[in-house]
């Protein structure tokens, strides 16, 4: 009786892990998007508040540019990113195919429905508005560039801090801070002005 309660426990906790379809393995991006050759092609992850609980940061990093748009979410739910990418489809309007091309996230539950994700808010629009790739588990460097802006954040929101209590002005401050900070990489250009040159 032991061992059949433990085996049910341990399947019931798996039941509500959905697979990633192979093909949306960061392994079928586009080489544009892996090699950095192309702008449109973005990192996207989440900053989370204090014991990962309520509101989050929702950030997307452009690979060439590492341009960064930064999104305050009620929580750490699949809908909610969702519905920041419908943002940025309006916002962004006919352009924002060109804009986004792809987004790869790790494996995170609240990234998993890649066909809501990648599905416009626009019902007329039946093929996919960007293509959402995955990277590989345990390999966070994959999206490096995601990663190093997340730290730049935490400069001004440290771990354990409430999100929830963080206003929107801020949270653009920090994104224009990121934005407008001058890199060495791009001759002392900022990721602001090397995106405008695309």
């Amino acid at each position: 009786m032991i061992y059949k309660k433990e085996y049910k426990e341990k399947n019931k906790g798996k039941a509500h892990c959905s697979k990633v379809p192979a093909e949306k393995s960061i392994d079928f991006r586009a080489q544009e998007a892996n090699d950095r050759s192309e702008y449109g092609h973005w990192e996207g992850d989440l900053v989370v508040g204090k014991d990962g609980k309520g509101a989050a940061l929702l950030t997307f990093t452009e690979r060439k540019t590492r341009e960064e748009i930064i999104f305050k979410i009620p929580g750490k739910k699949a809908e909610y990113v969702a519905k920041s990418i419908d943002k940025l489809e309006r916002r962004y309007k006919s352009e924002f195919k060109n804009e986004f091309k792809t987004i790869t996230f790790d494996n995170g539950g609240e990234f998993r429905d890649y066909k809501a994700l990648e599905k416009s808010y626009d019902k007329r629009k039946k093929e996919a508005r960007v293509k959402v790739y995955y990277a590989h588990p345990y390999r966070s460097g994959e999206r490096g560039s995601n990663e190093n802006a997340n730290r730049l954040t935490r400069r001004f929101i440290p771990k354990g801090t409430v999100i929830t209590d963080i206003s929107e002005e801020y949270i653009q401050q920090i994104e224009d801070w990121i934005n407008n900070l001058l890199r060495p990489m791009f001759g002392f250009k900022s990721s602001l002005q090397m995106a405008k040159l695309e």
